[in-house]
């Protein structure tokens, strides 16, 4: 028999039950699950859970921003699908895209195989400024072998720190990233103390560090980030052929820039707007993983509208590199 005495306790935790369970169902709401188009959805958040139920390979989607937004990471790899184009297109005045959490270890938007995404006109994404080694920084754009990153004129990714290489972007072997435009300004890449995985975290999390205004002072023991704006790893694709990528050594204030451990000092005196890593990758499923760099191409002075670069999957290389 129950004891009158427990029951509003019972009743208690079967409320929050229900609050939760109510709370957990919202997350997804109708109008998403409903909804014949995209179109039909307004809210930004919306139209990317719409994505992760109705892409189909092939298709191709645009998803209009009339409002600045704050969203969560954004996984945009879909199983047994491919030939999938997502654009984010600011509609108006530019639109200005952050991101509330810090829980990635890829990037704030990770484009997977068979995606291609695209950065369109007055789409602004914002990173993530300051943060903890408890946090996992990252990337704003992480592309994954197989998948395509793409910016037109009018797009930009700015104020993001990050504790793995590419402040902005990071192009993993395989994947692609085509700048047509746009402007990538102020990111920065931190070294922070390798202490391992922990509960498939980013290396660095235990570091002990005081993070302010963008710096960190941390004792580490890995080797310097590289690419404050972009880094290419070996078997990576990047052409640059417009747009704007800012380097430290001509811009201090807006330069995108590397910091080694202690946060005060710039990596080899520069910022690596676009550090290009050249070498070999082995063949087959794991052998791939190992990855053997041979040099690297950078561009530490600001890579202007006309300042074309190119990097192939085989590490060949044309254009205007400093380094």
């Amino acid at each position: 028999m129950m004891n009158k005495k427990n029951l509003p306790h019972i009743i208690t935790v079967v409320s929050f039950v229900v609050f939760i369970v109510l709370g957990l169902a919202s997350a997804t709401s109708p109008d998403v699950k409903n909804a014949a188009s995209i179109d039909e959805l307004t809210n930004l958040r919306d139209k990317f859970a719409w994505l992760n139920i109705h892409a189909e390979s092939g298709g191709n989607y645009v998803l209009e921003v009339n409002a600045d937004s704050s969203i969560g990471n954004i996984d945009l790899s879909f199983k047994n699908k491919k030939n999938i184009t997502i654009t984010l297109r600011g509609i108006g005045e530019r639109r200005s895209i952050s991101t509330y959490q810090k829980d990635s270890i890829l990037g704030i938007f990770t484009v997977g195989s068979g995606v291609t995404f695209i950065l369109d006109n007055n789409i602004l994404l914002q990173g993530v400024p300051t943060g903890s080694p408890n946090d996992t920084l990252t990337s704003v754009v992480y592309v994954n072998s197989g998948g395509t990153f793409i910016m037109n004129n009018g797009s930009g990714i700015s104020g993001n720190m990050s504790f793995q290489d590419g402040g902005g972007v990071h192009v993993s072997g395989g994947g692609t990233f085509i700048m047509n435009g746009g402007l990538i300004a102020g990111n920065t890449c931190f070294q922070i103390q390798s202490l391992g995985y922990n509960a498939g975290r980013a290396v660095g999390q235990s570091a002990v560090a005081a993070v302010s205004d963008g710096k960190a002072n941390v004792i580490s023991d890995t080797p310097t980030r590289r690419g404050g704006g972009v880094f290419v790893d070996v078997g990576g694709i990047f052409t640059k052929t417009g747009g704007t990528i800012t380097g430290y050594s001509s811009d201090s204030k807006d330069g995108n820039v590397t910091k080694s451990f202690n946060g005060r000092s710039v990596s080899q005196g520069n910022g690596h707007a676009v550090f290009a890593a050249l070498g070999k990758r082995g063949t087959g499923t794991f052998a791939s993983m190992v990855v053997t760099e041979t040099g690297s191409k950078r561009k530490e002075s600001t890579a202007g509208p006309d300042a074309n670069l190119h990097i192939g999957s085989d590490g060949t290389f044309s254009g205007n590199w400093d380094f």
